[in-house]
């Protein structure tokens, strides 16, 4: 036969109202913070996917982050270069009406002009800057302008008077500055200005016929002005075709480049949105659920209380029976 002390009693007694009062205070806790692992001891393999799901946001964010940079990055590339197409576009048509006639003094000195006015929005162009960096001189980041101009001449083999014009020189690096979007991958939004506009050396000493696009048309403006342009005009013609040709190229490859960042955004948005939603569903309290459970533990905790007051007073006059 199993002796019932006071001391049974009372622990007993002490032993729910604790559970009870440990179970109010833990749903207090959660309604009060949304949360219902506060602490490891909670629920320690949910604890464990939490901080697991947070490190793959934390993870995720950073290379998102790469992404929406680059992807502004391309897409100010790609939008330049629109530009850009529109003004050579307009370089071309010019050369070939000055070729076809138009040939007074002040016509080739309005179409110089002009030309000038085109090199300028070449430069500054190709000096197109995000967040105070130049996007077209590669890792260069401290290049502010993506190139650098000297004197040269051409005489066309002799067939016309030479001239002197300036050859442009790309400054900046062949390497392109590059951001890392996935694990596994990099990706670099934008192209350097000589991959776009071409470059030509330096300080040339004797005749040299130029094949970077600004160059060729400095050596256009130059003819212009002094009037042999005509006589050259298939040359000028053909290394502004050319040029035309290599930006478009380049338009396509930043393109590309953007429709890369763009998809992989959306994945991420996709991602992130299902990792929010497992981490809400381990971590997240149900508020209405949790304000019914912790009335229904109030509840129990009084009845615990009264029936634990009646036992007391019962006690004493029980044992004297016993």
């Amino acid at each position: 036969m199993i002796q019932i002390t006071n001391n049974m009693i009372y622990n007993n007694i002490n032993s729910e109202l604790l559970n009870e009062s440990s179970s109010i205070y833990n749903l207090q806790a959660q309604i009060s913070s949304g949360l219902q692992i506060n602490y490891p001891q909670d629920n320690p393999a949910g604890m464990v996917n939490v901080l697991s799901y947070k490190n793959s946001t934390s993870l995720i964010n950073q290379y998102n982050s790469n992404v929406n940079s680059s992807n502004e990055i391309a897409s100010l590339a790609s939008s330049t270069l629109n530009n850009v197409i529109g003004v050579v576009n307009q370089a071309k048509t010019l050369a070939i009406e000055m070729a076809n006639g138009g040939t007074s003094a002040s016509n080739q000195s309005g179409a110089a002009q002009e030309v000038k006015q085109i090199i300028n929005e070449l430069l500054q162009s190709s000096d197109t800057s995000y967040n105070g960096q130049n996007i077209f001189t590669g890792e260069n980041l401290s290049q502010t302008q993506a190139y650098t101009s000297s004197q040269a001449h051409y005489d066309a083999n002799g067939t016309v008077t030479p001239v002197n014009y300036n050859v442009y020189t790309y400054a900046g690096t062949d390497v392109n500055q590059r951001y890392q979007i996935t694990q596994n991958e990099t990706i670099a939004p934008s192209l350097t200005a000589d991959a776009i506009f071409g470059s030509d050396p330096a300080n040339q000493k004797s005749s040299y016929n130029p094949s970077g696009l600004i160059s060729v048309l400095s050596l256009f403006q130059s003819e212009l002005s002094s009037g042999v342009y005509q006589s050259d005009s298939s040359n000028i013609i053909s290394g502004i075709k050319n040029g035309l040709n290599q930006i478009l190229s380049a338009q396509s490859t930043i393109g590309t480049k953007v429709q890369r960042l763009q998809e992989q955004s959306t994945s991420y948005q996709t991602v992130l949105s299902n990792i929010n939603q497992l981490l809400g569903q381990t971590e997240n309290v149900n508020i209405p659920k949790a304000i019914t459970s912790l009335t229904q533990a109030q509840d129990s905790y009084q009845a615990t209380l009264q029936t634990a007051a009646g036992i007391t007073q019962l006690t004493p006059m029980l044992l004297k029976y016993l």
